[in-house]
């Protein structure tokens, strides 16, 4: 299969990736400050293992909002 570049995306798959990135870099974002706030006794893994979590993807930022904090 042969690579596509930039310039040959349509207008409106070039709007969505950049979209896509940008709740990324929102989400990451959101993560590492609630991580920076809250105690350690707050979270239910170490701050560092949460901002190492926090990197992958969409998914980590996600799964420190649905399971990284203690209720």
């Amino acid at each position: 299969m042969a690579k596509t570049t930039w310039k040959e995306l349509s207008a409106g798959k070039r709007t969505f990736i950049v979209l896509l990135i940008m709740v990324q870099l929102a989400l990451t974002g959101a993560a590492h400050a609630d991580i920076a706030k809250s105690r350690e006794s707050e979270l239910t893994a170490s701050k560092r293992t949460w901002r190492m979590i926090s990197l992958i993807d969409v998914v980590g930022p996600l799964a420190y909002f649905l399971a990284g904090r203690r209720r």
